[in-house]
């Protein structure tokens, strides 16, 4: 199965019909699926599972696209928050500073 990259740092991994895996390299950080209560609001959710993420809850979402651009917002800050960066990216300088001290 191929995965979809979302701005070289997250990528989707379809599972089956309505499911997906969020990957982070080869690893994979979430999912993403339809909500199991048929009274919710929104028909789908997500979870990441990242090491001192604040929340593995499932989180809600309108559509795949929308809980693609959550996750991938949630990961590159969670990236951002432990100082880390995809291979041949630099860090802005600020950010860099911090790291080094």
């Amino acid at each position: 199965m191929s995965i979809e990259l979302h701005d070289n740092v997250v990528g989707f991994r379809a599972v089956s019909p309505g499911r997906e895996r969020i990957v982070l390299g080869r690893v994979q950080v979430g999912e993403i699926g339809p909500a199991m209560d048929p009274r919710s609001r929104f028909p789908i959710c997500f979870r990441l599972e990242l090491p001192d993420a604040s929340s593995k809850a499932w989180q809600p979402a309108r559509d795949v696209a929308d809980a693609r651009r959550q996750a991938a917002e949630k990961v590159k800050d969670w990236m951002v928050a432990a100082g880390l960066a995809p291979i041949g990216a630099t860090l802005p300088t600020q950010q860099r500073r911090e790291i080094q001290r």
